[in-house]
């Protein structure tokens, strides 16, 4: 639970469970209108996200930042919370395995025909492994 000292109190959760929890100065998450940035004492607020890049960082300046899917974000009284089907922290994405998920992708996409729900699976895994490798690559 937040308190007085200025800080957000951050938990990005997925279905599996709690990915990172703690505190920290700013949030950037990829919000569906653009990308959205929480300080403390930010107004209560709900909001969709995409696929994106989330960055929560420490007073120290220290960032945690993760490759995430589509899911809601909601700030009220200094406690944030990331609700994502899946959130990847940018030091366990595996590249080669993300590069093998997108050529799959891709395959899967011109072998998807008229079936409409081959095709939204195979893009949604498309943008999932696009997402990994974008965010790797901004990586300082």
């Amino acid at each position: 639970m937040a308190d007085d000292s200025g800080a957000l109190h951050v938990r990005v959760l997925t279905p599996v469970g709690p990915v990172f929890e703690g505190d920290a100065m700013m949030v950037f998450a990829p919000s569906s209108a653009g990308e959205v940035g929480l300080l403390p004492r930010h107004e209560p607020l709900v909001c969709t996200l995409d696929v994106g890049r989330t960055r929560v960082q420490a007073a120290d300046g220290e960032q945690a930042v993760f490759a995430t899917s589509e899911g809601f974000l909601t700030i009220e009284r200094d406690e944030v919370l990331v609700l994502v089907e899946q959130a990847i922290p940018i030091d366990q994405i595996d590249v080669g395995r993300a590069q093998a998920d997108l050529r799959a992708a891709e395959e899967a996409l011109e072998n998807a025909g008229e079936d409409t729900l081959a095709r939204e699976n195979a893009e949604a895994e498309q943008r999932r492994a696009e997402n990994l490798l974008k965010v790797f690559e901004g990586r300082k």
